[in-house]
C-alpha cells in the first residue's frame, strides 16, 4: 500500500490505497525563500519596478494601504511593517495612513479578524484600520465607468486618498488568470456592482485559468484599477509552505506582471488526464468554506476524464461561507437544471459559485471530504460528504484496478494544469 496526503485545515488528512494504481502528483515547482521574508519586502522597496510618481508621494496629505482578508494567506502585517518606514521616508507619518481590509463581497472582517491580519500593535501606529463592505453605498465613491461597461465604484476613504497602495498575493486565479495586482482594491474595495459588472466576463473567451493575454476579466480589472488611479503595488509569491519566494514593489502593472512570470514557472505544471483527481485547495484559509474551496474544482474539473471521480479535501470550518451562495443551492435539486438557470439569468455574484460548484458535477462524480459540513449542508451543497479521505478513497476505488489512473493536486488552488498528449 502507498500513502496519500494532502492539506486540510490546519492539518492534512490521507489515505492508503494499492501500490499497482498510477498515483501521480500534480506538484508545484518546489521553490525556497532565498531570504528572509521581510528582507525580500525590504529589497522589492529599494528596487522598484516600473515607474511611480515619487513627486505624487512626497506631497501626498493621506495615503491608503488595501490589505486582504482571512481568506488570503498574505503576511499583510510584514508587508505593512516595512511599508511604514518606506513612507516616512517620503515625509509620509502614520498619521496619515489609512489601512483598508478588502473582501470584496465576503462578510467586513471583524475587529478579532483585523487584529489576526495586522497584529494589535499596528493599528497605534496609523491613523485608522477599517474593514470594507461592499454593500454600504455611504462609504462608496462612484469614479466612472469603464470602457467595456463596467460601474467602477470603490471605497471612499481609498478613492480620496493622495496616494494609493494595493498589497496581495499573486495566485492562479480560475478565469482571471492570476490575483494580485489592481484587483486588491477593484474588487477588494470595490461596491457590489463594480465586481458583479467585472465577474460577469467570466463566460467570456479568454477568461481562463493562468491566462493574462486577451483575457476580458483582466483586461476590465486593469481599466478599473486606471479610473481607480492605483499608484502602486506591492505583491507576493508563496511557496507551498506559504513562505514568500518572490517580493516585488512598484508601478501596479509592471511589478505585478513580474510576479505574474516567476508564479507561472512555478504554478504551470504539466499533467495528462485521470480516472480520479484529489484535490485539496491547500489548507487553511483557503479550505475556509465551501464557497473559496470550489476554486480547487477549477483544475481538477479540467484533469479528470468524463465520468471519473473528484475527491475535494476542503475543511469547510465556516460551512458554505456565503448566503447567496447556499440559497442559491437550495433552490435546486438537479445539477443540470441549476447551470441551465444560471446561464438563462442575469448574472449576480455569489449564485455564480453556485454555477461554479455544480457544473463540476455534470462530468464527475463529486465527494467532499470534511468533518465540519453538516449532512444539511451536504444536501444543499449536492455533494456526498465523507469525514475522511480514506472512507471518500475506498467508496470509490473499483475493484479491478488495472490501468486505473489518480491524480493528487495537494495545492489545487495554485496549480494551472498544462495538459499533455497521452502517450500511446
Amino acid at each position: 500500500m502507498k500513502t496519500i496526503e494532502l492539506p486540510y485545515g490546519h492539518g492534512t488528512q490521507s489515505c492508503s490505497i494499492p501500490d499497482d494504481i498510477d498515483c501521480v502528483y500534480g506538484r508545484l515547482k518546489s521553490v525556497e525563500p532565498s531570504m528572509e521574508a521581510g528582507e525580500q519586502i525590504s529589497a522589492a522597496l529599494l528596487n522598484l519596478i516600473g515607474d511611480i510618481n515619487f513627486d505624487k508621494l512626497r506631497n501626498a496629505k493621506s495615503v491608503a494601504i488595501a490589505v486582504s482578508d482571512m481568506t488570503r494567506p498574505v503576511p499583510s502585517r510584514l508587508i505593512l511593517e516595512k511599508l511604514l518606514p518606506w513612507l516616512a521616508e517620503f515625509g509620509i507619518h502614520g498619521d496619515q495612513v489609512t489601512v483598508l481590509v478588502g473582501g470584496g463581497l465576503h462578510h467586513p472582517a471583524t475587529q478579532e479578524e483585523m487584529n489576526y491580519i495586522v497584529g494589535e500593535e499596528l493599528p497605534k501606529r496609523v491613523k485608522q484600520v477599517l474593514p470594507h463592505d461592499a454593500d454600504d453605498r455611504d462609504c462608496l465613491s462612484f469614479l466612472g465607468t469603464s470602457p467595456l461597461g463596467t460601474p467602477v465604484y470603490v471605497n471612499q476613504h481609498f478613492a480620496q486618498a493622495d496616494f494609493k497602495i494595493v498589497t496581495g498575493m499573486v495566485d492562479a486565479h480560475q478565469f482571471m488568470g492570476f490575483t494580485a495586482g489592481v484587483k486588491g482594491a477593484v474588487i477588494g474595495l470595490g461596491g457590489r456592482e463594480t465586481i458583479t459588472g467585472n465577474h460577469v466576463r467570466l463566460f467570456q473567451p479568454g477568461a481562463e485559468l493562468g491566462q493574462m493575454e486577451g483575457n476580458p476579466a483582466r483586461i476590465d480589472l486593469e481599466d478599473c484599477g486606471r479610473i481607480i488611479g492605483v499608484d502602486m503595488v506591492v505583491n507576493v509569491v508563496l511557496n507551498t509552505q506559504k513562505k514568500v519566494v518572490k517580493a516585488v514593489a512598484g508601478h501596479p502593472r509592471a511589478a505585478h506582471g513580474a510576479a505574474v512570470e516567476f508564479a507561472r514557472s512555478i504554478f504551470g505544471v504539466p499533467m495528462s488526464s485521470a480516472d480520479i483527481v484529489i484535490a485539496s485547495p491547500g489548507g487553511f484559509p483557503k479550505d475556509i468554506n465551501a464557497y473559496q474551496a470550489q476554486k480547487a474544482l477549477t483544475p481538477a474539473l479540467q484533469l479528470v476524464k468524463p465520468g471519473g471521480v473528484i475527491i475535494l479535501v476542503a475543511q469547510c470550518s465556516e460551512g458554505s461561507g456565503e448566503e447567496s451562495f447556499a440559497k442559491t443551492m437550495s433552490l435546486y435539486d438537479d445539477p443540470s437544471d441549476l447551470v441551465t438557470s444560471f446561464k438563462e439569468k442575469e448574472f449576480v455574484i455569489g449564485p455564480h459559485k453556485a454555477y461554479l460548484w455544480t457544473r463540476t458535477f455534470l462530468k464527475a462524480k463529486t465527494i467532499l471530504v470534511s468533518d465540519k459540513v453538516s449532512p444539511e449542508l451536504a444536501k444543499i451543497l449536492m455533494v456526498k460528504v465523507t469525514k475522511s479521505l480514506q472512507e471518500a478513497i475506498d467508496d470509490v476505488l473499483p475493484d479491478d484496478t488495472a490501468g486505473l489512473k489518480i491524480t493528487v493536486l495537494p495545492n489545487a488552488n495554485s496549480v494551472i494544469p498544462i495538459l499533455r498528449d497521452e502517450v500511446p
